[in-house]
């Protein structure tokens, strides 16, 4: 992680993926057994298939071989966007952007002893199984979770649907076992809320697009509608992107009908403009104000989603530039077990222009607070007084951010910045040491993170623009 921030911890790391429609492509010869009339180009790559298979000293898969030569012609084309999917990255990729996964239906989070759960999914397994908020998980299929990180939690309780992974977990004083079977989950991808400051404010999350999240918009709409909600904040920070037609169905809510969503522009298919009309979801439209939440971890399909309801529908964007993702990548099945997914066309936003690697500029453009660039932690070691290190400086910046103490920061763990930690480490029910270990480094994320969630700049600024 770069920063830790709600930029990291809540915004991640961009890794925007942009499905179209443009073009379809077909592999002359799956296993490089190239038919009559196939290129005389390829003869070369023909031959030294052949050759490794006939002559390299020990045996060599031919699927690691096929592989291998996709891999290369990929790679020639310098697109950080296209790239070959094989086996469990496939199944991954795939899971990811159809919201589909098999798990145990529970979402988590870092906690000083390991990982905690923060809810348990309706009907999902673990739900079933009994689990509950704040339970703490401390092994996964007999690996303790001391020092683990969510990601390689969330990786170990997923896996086939009907396989079984085995917890062991803490409920205050007790522990017990749950074995619990894996079953398909599906992701939620749009999240709502009513501001509690103000109830005919209405606050959406989409935080990606995969197959179901227009129809999540829509009801989400008609869910703050029976509420009495009169405006709405679409928050699309973070969000990586994901399937095209999801964006512009999800735009088509809010913009006219016959004004322009984005136009498509391909080798095999020309120039495409695509435009609002009653066939998206059978006309639904939704006239409520609208401020639309953006960073630079807004990408892709959010990018359209976001230029199409800016251009098109006079809707504000708040917040950073965003992410700048102005090509459109199409997948193609190359075996059972193997997809390539290249670059086939870039998208213009309404007004024509390319966004590709410049970014969407917001109407208002707010900032992150700064204590958001804190760098993040690096290690685990516990620190003592008199130590000195980065992660020292990193605790005395946030200990000031937030207001336990006024410190200079020095990197060194001076006899103030103990007192500071001892102080925060009182508020947090923590061991009181003035040591800096993991738990007090955990604690001051969360804080920090909480701090930012509590204080967002860029919400401010769209509930002041829907006031006025």
């Amino acid at each position: 992680m770069k920063h830790f921030s709600w930029k990291t911890l809540i915004i991640g790391l961009v890794a925007g993926l942009l499905l179209g429609s443009a073009g379809t492509f077909t592999l002359v010869a799956i296993k490089l057994g190239f038919t009559q009339g196939t290129s005389s180009a390829l003869s070369p790559v023909q031959q030294a298939y052949n050759n490794i298979q006939q002559n390299y000293y020990k045996p060599v898969s031919e699927k690691k071989l096929v592989n291998g030569a996709i891999r290369g012609m990929i790679a020639t084309l310098n697109d950080p966007y296209s790239e070959l999917f094989t086996d469990h990255d496939q199944t991954a990729f795939n899971d990811n952007i159809s919201g589909k996964i098999s798990g145990i239906g529970a979402t988590i989070e870092k906690s000083p002893t390991g990982i905690r759960i923060v809810s348990a999914l309706p009907q999902s397994p673990a739900a079933k199984a009994g689990i509950k908020p704040r339970d703490e998980i401390i092994q996964i299929n007999r690996h303790s979770t001391v020092k683990m990180s969510v990601e390689q939690a969330s990786a170990l309780t997923r896996g086939k649907a009907g396989t079984q992974v085995k917890l062991v977990l803490r409920r205050g004083s007790t522990t017990f076992k749950k074995t619990i079977t894996r079953a398909p989950i599906q992701v939620a991808s749009v999240f709502t809320k009513v501001n509690p400051q103000n109830r005919t404010l209405g606050q959406i999350t989409i935080t990606q697009f995969s197959e179901n999240t227009a129809k999540e918009l829509k009801k989400a709409i008609l869910k703050l509608e029976k509420k009495k909600v009169k405006k709405l904040i679409i928050d699309v920070r973070n969000n990586p992107g994901g399937m095209m037609d999801q964006a512009l169905a999800a735009a088509n809510i809010f913009v006219p009908n016959g004004k322009p969503l984005m136009t498509m522009v391909s080798r095999t298919e020309g120039r495409q403009t695509y435009k609002a009309n009653s066939k998206y979801l059978h006309g639904f439209k939704s006239k409520l104000p609208v401020v639309v939440l953006v960073d630079e971890g807004s990408a892709s399909a959010a990018e359209i989603f976001a230029a199409a309801l800016q251009q098109s529908a006079q809707v504000p964007l708040v917040g950073e530039k965003t992410y700048g993702k102005g090509v459109v990548q199409t997948m193609n099945s190359l075996t059972k077990d193997s997809e390539m997914k290249i670059t086939t066309a870039k998208w213009l936003t309404p007004k024509r222009q390319s966004i590709n690697k410049k970014g969407l500029t917001p109407t208002y453009l707010v900032k992150y607070p700064a204590y958001l660039n804190f760098k993040a932690f690096t290690n685990q070691r516990t620190y003592q007084l008199n130590d000195q290190a980065t992660d020292i400086k990193t605790a005395q910046q946030i200990l000031s951010a937030l207001k336990v103490s006024d410190l200079t920061v020095t990197s060194r763990l001076d006899p103030n910045t103990q007192q500071a930690l001892k102080d925060f480490q009182s508020q947090q029910h923590l061991t009181i040491t003035g040591t800096l270990d993991q738990a007090t480094r955990i604690a001051l994320s969360q804080a920090l993170l909480k701090q930012a969630q509590a204080n967002d700049p860029m919400q401010a600024k769209a509930l002041q623009i829907l006031s006025q």
